[in-house]
């Protein structure tokens, strides 16, 4: 059984791209989207230049597009696949860069499948340990799994107790859908569910769709799946930035700091630098930082690289510069 105190991710193998030590992917839920252009997949990080005719792909792009019943009209970006309704799929031209998903019936009564990658896509409610050791079979299968449950992470937390009982190792997509008031609702949602699930070894993909009144957003969609993915500390695509929430010790104007640093640093992946209005307890609360830039005295900034000084009470007119500098000397500094 899982122990609530460590951080022990899920032992899965690999398909593909998908599972073991793979980072956890992200899937674009598009069958709801009405793609005909290629820069119709600009919301989901790849954006096509008809000069070059080329595609560039930042670093928050989806791997995996679920297209359902509708394939993409065009090839797709390089190091994409699409992942297409199992009936859809059999009709396509392309059984290699396409793969089938399929229900648990379809799984039972379709012979024809993918050489590498199968997509089973089921509820927790579905996967019984007879169930799920019959998949096991077969090491091409990845779950897709989601929860018609009101209490989705408690609900998928035992899906993968019952995985782990039954000691199977297939890789699984966290399959996730917001439906709300707004937008901001449904991401305060799934950070709590699938941030959750994550932060305790489990998945290893993320599909998410949020959706509001004003009808869906892939866009926030995505970058909601990077995010989390990310607060996790499951796959870092991004600079981050752990800021205090002020008080009356505050030293310097934090939401301006915040935004000076941002525009000079915001290019650096995977690098957290802690932004932390004053002494007394800014060093404690930016304890994960990679970097530390903190107010020490009035226009005056304490430098650290994790919890240790490197430079103390210095000018804040030049203190990012001198952050900078730091960076650069630890070689983690890259030009935009």
């Amino acid at each position: 059984m899982r122990s609530p105190y460590t951080y022990h991710r899920r032992q899965t193998h690999a398909v593909s791209v998908i599972g073991h030590e793979n980072v956890p992917r992200v899937v674009a839920d598009l069958r709801a989207v009405d793609i005909t252009r290629m820069e119709d997949l600009a919301d989901i990080g790849h954006t096509y230049d008809a000069i070059t005719d080329k595609w560039s792909t930042s670093d928050q792009a989806a791997e995996f597009l679920y297209m359902g019943a509708r394939p993409l009209p065009f090839m797709a970006p390089a190091g994409t696949r699409q992942l297409l309704d199992v009936s859809t799929w059999l009709g396509h031209d392309d059984h290699f860069y396409c793969v089938p998903v399929f229900t648990i019936d379809e799984w039972r009564s379709i012979e024809t499948r993918h050489t590498v990658m199968n997509v089973v896509r089921c509820t927790s409610s579905d996967l019984t340990t007879e169930i799920l050791h019959e998949l096991a079979e077969d090491a091409s299968v990845v779950l897709m799994i989601r929860s018609t449950s009101s209490a989705i992470f408690t609900d998928m937390r035992a899906c993968a107790d019952t995985m782990l009982a039954a000691h199977v190792h297939m890789p699984v997509v966290i399959e996730y859908h917001s439906s709300g008031d707004s937008i901001d609702d449904g991401i305060l949602d799934a950070s709590t569910d699938v941030g959750g699930l994550l932060v305790e070894g489990l998945g290893d993909a993320v599909m998410m769709t949020l959706s509001s009144v004003k009808g869906l957003d892939t866009a926030t969609s995505i970058r909601t799946a990077f995010g989390i993915l990310q607060a996790a500390r499951t796959r870092m695509t991004k600079t981050e930035y752990i800021s205090c929430p002020s008080c009356g010790r505050t030293l310097f104007d934090l939401q301006e700091t915040t935004s000076m640093i941002r525009s000079h640093t915001d290019h650096l992946k995977g690098v957290k630098i802690g932004i932390m209005g004053c002494i007394v307890n800014g060093p404690g609360e930016m304890a994960d930082a990679d970097y530390g830039y903190v107010g020490s005295g009035p226009d005056r900034i304490t430098l650290y690289r994790g919890q240790e000084i490197v430079k103390r009470n210095i000018p804040s007119a030049g203190a990012v510069n001198e952050l900078i500098g730091i960076i650069k000397d630890d070689g983690r500094w890259v030009e935009r």
